[in-house]
């Protein structure tokens, strides 16, 4: 394996270009520390990452560079994933989204230079969270002792030198005298109030912190010229499993299966009416399930997968042909068992009603059913290629985006309106839990559900003290259909310094 401390080739850049690297890092870091800092999530992020981002691709242009097929793609879906934080309303959700967005922006800070999709891999993704941060705070070391070089006057240079050691200094020293004069408190009082709720220690260090991440991934794209892909090694073949026990496998494993499915085919024909000795219903079996075969399609699969790896070299033309023709019957009936699972969690919410986590099994299935396919593909050319990885990373995270701008939420408490009209069964506990992307919608259709149940939803809505207002940088799409239907629901004023909000306990 490459020693993550290999250094980046990098080209002196001339200072008109230098500037432009410390200018885009100045100011996205400034902007980060403004509306980042002690903010609720919202726009402010996508802000934020688009920035950042544009500011990599300025300084790219600047340096003369291409902006090549990885590097865009990769800062585009970051781009548009953040706004996902503007959107939902979902706390786990955004956890999610700023991990991806992480990983995202890592990932395009180590493919600098890099000049085709195919050359990134999944064991990329490794090396992430130990390499980008490396090589981004490597660069900004970098500029930071090249900066008074690149300035041809030496009275300039000491200039810069004295103020880069005079400034901290004197931050310091107010910080620590404010406290003891009442002139100083004053004034860093009045520009505290100036700025965005601008306190001077924690925010300094979260601007110096961004300042460091942001610069150094600027000089990244200014000054690399080659793509510096880390030389992660493959996986050893110690050991190989013999044709005879692959094809015992395979066979086995596709009699199973092949006997299941042809079993939920002949259940349409003619449904068995109780489970033998068992005293549950067909009806109930249909229901059940679906998490068992799930997990049964994940080990099939990742079987092939093994078997695949340690197919022994020797291995002739005719045995390579037999077992890869096994794995296609087998990836057939895995994408059957996976519809009969997917049916099954229809008829369970059908039975009982929908969650975020039948929700989120059906989402796994469908991530399943194209990696299978995937599988597939890598199977009928004889080899599975680094490329498989990459389509899984591919179709798990382009399932994710759908989820983070789809208002599952809402969707969830519109079908379980619906079913509760028809069958009188509703769980208001449980939609009362959901978050704000939810909540509009059960109280704009509270009334469908009866009196006593309307009742239950505007007792949740109360007013408590403080504020739910936002700031322009925090503005939040369902945050604010929330209110609106709070406020539509509650016209009554609240006390002065109260406001309303969504209590989601109720006793």
């Amino acid at each position: 394996m490459q020693d993550f401390s290999e250094k980046t080739r990098v080209i002196p850049a001339p200072t008109p270009r230098a500037a432009i690297v410390w200018s885009g890092a100045l100011l996205c870091s400034f902007l980060g520390a403004a509306i980042l800092f002690d903010a609720l999530p919202g726009v402010n992020w996508a802000i934020w990452i688009a920035a950042a981002s544009g500011s990599v691709l300025l300084a790219r242009i600047a340096g003369d560079k291409r902006i090549e097929l990885p590097l865009a793609i990769l800062l585009a879906w970051a781009t548009v994933l953040s706004f996902g934080l503007a959107v939902t309303g979902n706390g786990f959700i955004h956890f999610l989204i700023i991990i991806s967005d992480a990983m995202l922006l890592g990932l395009a800070v180590i493919t600098v230079g890099s000049e085709y999709w195919r050359s990134l891999s999944a064991k990329l993704l490794t090396a992430v969270p130990i390499l980008a941060p490396f090589r981004v705070w490597r660069a900004t070391v970098y500029e930071a002792a090249d900066a008074p070089r690149s300035i041809s006057s030496p009275r300039a240079r000491s200039l810069i030198r004295g103020a880069l050691l005079s400034v901290p200094l004197v931050v310091i020293l107010i910080v620590l005298l404010g406290n003891a004069d009442p002139v100083i408190r004053w004034t860093t009082d009045r520009i505290s109030a100036w700025l965005p709720d601008w306190s001077f220690p924690p925010r300094l260090l979260f601007f110096l912190f961004l300042l460091s991440i942001t610069l150094g991934a600027n000089s990244l794209a200014l000054r690399q010229t080659d793509p510096r892909l880390p030389n992660l090694p493959g996986l050893n073949r110690t050991s190989t499993v013999g044709l005879t026990e692959q094809r015992m496998m395979l066979w086995s494993a596709a009699v199973v299966l092949w006997i299941f499915v042809v079993l939920q085919i002949s259940y349409f024909i003619h449904p068995p009416p109780v489970a033998v000795n068992s005293g549950v219903t067909f009806a109930e079996h249909a229901r059940r399930g679906f998490g068992e075969l799930s997990f049964a399609a994940t080990i099939v699969g990742a079987i092939i997968l093994v078997l695949e790896y340690a197919r022994p070299s020797d291995a002739s033309e005719k045995d390579r042909t037999l077992l890869m023709r096994l794995e296609l019957a087998l990836l057939v009936a895995l994408e059957l068992v996976l519809f009969s699972a997917f049916r099954r969690v229809i008829l369970y919410e059908q039975a009982y009603g929908f969650t975020t986590a039948r929700l989120f099994a059906q989402a796994y299935m469908l991530v399943m059913s194209l990696v299978l396919i995937a599988l597939g593909i890598e199977v009928v050319r004889r080899s599975v290629s680094v490329a498989f990885g990459r389509r899984v990373a591919e179709i798990a995270l382009g399932v994710f985006t759908v989820l983070v701008f789809w208002n599952y939420e809402a969707w969830i408490v519109n079908r379980n309106i619906d079913r509760g009209v028809e069958s009188g069964k509703f769980d208001l506990d449980y939609a009362r839990r959901l978050s704000s992307d939810a909540i509009p919608t059960l109280v704009a259709r509270r009334r469908e559900l009866g009196p006593e149940a309307a009742a239950s939803i505007e007792k949740s809505i109360v007013c408590t003290r403080g504020s739910t207002s936002r700031r322009w940088f925090e503005w939040n799409r369902r945050a604010e259909a929330q209110q609106d239907a709070l406020l539509r629901a509650h016209p009554d004023p609240c006390p002065r310094g109260e406001s309303l909000r969504w209590w989601r306990h109720v006793d």
